[in-house]
């Protein structure tokens, strides 16, 4: 597939979904375009900064690229996005808000880790714990219609937030079109995240990232996913320990699952409460076992072994 590339300026950024921004970008399909894309809270959080030393402004937090109009698109059409390469930066942050995150009540104190990943491969959480980065754009998505003004915050029918980790380089992402040109975005870059980014926050860093973009003339239900074939990097295969929440609720069998598998890290591994929190948030995979017997959940939290030096459990 031919086409030309271009590269994005990273200055036109917005902080909303918002259907009347005109596209800072108008491109054909099959071309590639390159972005360079700001950490989130860009500006607010440095390397090196303690939770106290920051203040968010969630107004401008997420900075989203774009919009790019793919000319030809129109709503019932469905873009595809190849993601050719992703380049995670050379710092990231992780922390926990007060009153965000999956256990809210369990974590009413704000904490903030900052990474040094300049030239590095894995965050190193401790000097037993090394988790291996696997950057991806966390919101990618095309403007969902309606004519309303959107917070970046959600996921919504276009994509959006997503924070799907398997958009790695060699995978492809499939929207449907909900107007003309799509107004594709993307932002909100991850160096590596788990299934559940439980805390609230992934391992958040600024990256550079190159997308092929083509429109199909066939009408698509829901957003989908290609994952990357297995000559990219994937989830390393190794075992892992796991925890189960079993609860007639959904959330709740999260929260508990997720509990456990902090009290596991805090016992066995001798990590913080907080830092195991945010462990489970990089590096835990939430996962639902059963759905079908009697209105019960089981819901599992897994951890790779291989992520400590000891790979023990």
């Amino acid at each position: 597939m031919t086409g030309h590339e271009y590269v994005i300026d990273p200055k036109a950024i917005h902080h909303d979904w918002d259907e009347a921004l005109e596209p800072v970008l108008e491109i054909d399909s099959g071309d590639i375009v390159h972005f360079d894309l700001l950490v989130t809270a860009h500006g607010q959080v440095h390397l090196g900064d303690q939770f106290t030393d920051v203040r968010f402004d969630f107004d401008t937090v997420y900075n989203l690229s774009g919009p790019v109009m793919v000319k030809g698109a129109e709503p019932g059409d469905t873009l595809r996005i190849e993601v050719l390469q992703i380049e995670h930066g050379s710092w990231g942050w992780t922390g926990i808000l007060p009153g965000f995150g999956l256990l809210p009540d369990d974590f009413a104190e704000g904490y903030l880790r900052t990474f040094d990943l300049a030239g590095r491969d894995e965050a190193q959480l401790t000097a037993e714990v090394g988790i291996p980065l696997r950057p991806f754009m966390g919101t990618m998505g095309v403007n969902p219609g309606g004519g309303q003004r959107l917070s970046p915050v959600p996921p919504h029918r276009g994509g959006g937030n997503l924070d799907n980790r398997y958009l790695t380089s060699g995978s492809e992402l499939l929207l449907p079109v909900f107007v003309t040109g799509g107004l594709f975005s993307c932002g909100d870059p991850h160096a590596v995240q788990g299934d559940g980014e439980v805390c609230l926050t992934a391992l958040e860093a600024p990256l550079k990232g190159s997308l092929r973009f083509s429109l199909l003339k066939r009408r698509l239900g829901a957003p989908a996913f290609i994952t990357a074939p297995p000559q990219y990097p994937q989830p390393t295969h190794t075992q892992e320990y796991c925890t189960m929440g079993i609860a007639a609720d959904l959330m709740e069998g999260c929260r508990a699952a997720t509990r456990a598998m902090i009290g596991w890290l805090v016992e066995e591994h001798g990590l913080g409460t907080n830092d195991a929190y945010i462990l489970c948030s990089l590096a835990g995979r939430l996962k639902v076992l059963e759905v079908v017997d009697a209105g019960m959940w089981n819901v599992a939290m897994f951890m790779p072994l291989s992520i400590f030096r000891d790979h023990s459990a």
